[in-house]
């Protein structure tokens, strides 16, 4: 089995960084030695856990973006962990450092399988890398990726570890409202993402929605937040202003956590994208899609397909978002919850344990690093 090198910019807790987590986990179930690099982050302590080596390297600086002084000396450190760690095969995803995992691995003929997480890769990045065996994880990045240059794809989806998402009981998700100060009666709507760029706008347009429908019919209304990223600040600030004159908080703001399937067991109604929305199906919770790209809508059984080809509406799709259409698709969720909860989750969980079990997608990617390791040049000069 090949010793793989997994390498990101920083260990985030993120939809990428989260990937990247729950494949290393499934490899190393099957045997594969996993080894880890990035910049320090919270997610760090999840990969040690897995018994997974980590090596920390400031790919990027604090402000997120690329650390181009120390570029060359990212590199020289990944050849050495390459060289002295005997990695057959590197995996990268992400912009800065993946620039840097492509110079690094390709001077020691080492091959490289990059995945494209989303639609913000440039042409000149993925022309710069072309040599690199590229998955994707949507349809819509595969269709990208080929108008984009002719690049060619294997197409390998999230994966979901259906023990690690799944429905609390009624008592648990009792307790866990009670320990966050809201209301057990009062509906809870969570914004679940990163506060960043487009993702710190549509936490704000849910603030405000959610503001207004309150003083319009649904004064319990509660908001929860989850995620974290360089807008957070704006994001607390919006939250404050809104709630000043509340009685009582209603808007959670919890950060960065990482057992979301409790934030999820509280919540009414998600509001989400990507990895999000599977998680939150798989643990029976209504989700409204709204992506970078596109405001989809509530999530329903005659719209997985169209989901799933756009991501949500991450990938692809022209729809924006408007507080209104919010509002009332938020309506729509939280009465869908009311009166079909059981067929309406349930037929959601079923959709993703069987279109994204980790088992299933991690198969395909070691057929990938198969491919990969077939076709690098370190193999062509074995067989010479």
């Amino acid at each position: 089995m090949p010793r793989i090198l997994m390498v990101i910019d920083q260990f985030n807790i993120g939809g990428t960084e989260t990937y990247t987590l729950t494949l290393t986990r499934e490899l190393m179930k099957r045997g594969f030695t996993v080894l880890a690099a990035g910049k320090k982050g919270k997610l760090l302590d999840s990969f040690l856990g897995l018994g997974c080596p980590c090596f920390e390297i400031d790919f990027v600086l604090d402000n997120f973006k690329e650390n181009l002084p120390e570029r060359r000396l990212n590199t020289e450190m990944l050849q050495s962990i390459i060289l002295t760690q005997g990695i057959d095969l590197v995996h990268a995803h992400q912009i800065p450092s993946g620039g840097v995992a492509f110079a690094a691995a390709t001077e020691l003929r080492v091959p490289v399988v990059f995945t494209v997480h989303g639609t913000y890769y440039d042409r000149e990045f993925l022309h710069s890398i072309k040599e690199a065996t590229l998955t994707s994880v949507s349809p819509s990045i595969q269709l990208m990726l080929q108008s984009r240059g002719g690049h060619h794809s294997f197409l390998v989806p999230n994966g979901i570890d259906p023990l690690e998402f799944s429905p609390v009981n009624s008592a648990y998700r009792a307790y866990l409202r009670q320990k966050l100060g809201i209301p057990p009666a009062s509906p809870v709507v969570m914004y679940a993402g990163r506060l960043s760029w487009e993702k710190a706008d549509i936490c704000s347009e849910i603030i405000h929605t959610v503001s207004a429908m309150r003083r319009s019919g649904h004064p319990d209304l509660q908001c929860l937040i989850a995620g974290g990223g360089h807008q957070e600040e704006h994001v607390f600030k919006l939250a404050s202003l809104k709630q000043a004159g509340a009685k009582k908080p209603f808007i959670h703001y919890v950060g960065e956590v990482l057992n979301m399937k409790s934030y999820y067991a509280v919540s009414d109604c998600i509001i989400g994208t990507g990895r999000i929305a599977l998680e939150a199906m798989a643990c029976e919770r209504p989700i409204i899609a709204v992506g970078s790209k596109s405001f989809f809508g509530v999530v329903k059984p005659d719209n997985y397909e169209h989901a799933w080809k756009s991501w949500f509406g991450d990938h692809d799709g022209s729809r924006k978002l408007s507080r209104s259409q919010l509002a009332e698709h938020l309506q729509k969720a939280l009465d869908i919850d009311k009166e079909h909860p059981h067929k309406y989750v349930q037929s959601g969980k079923k959709w993703v344990t069987s279109m994204f079990p980790v088992a299933k997608t991690t198969a395909k990617m070691i057929e990938v690093y198969s491919q990969a390791l077939k076709v690098s040049p370190a193999a062509k000069r074995t067989e010479a």
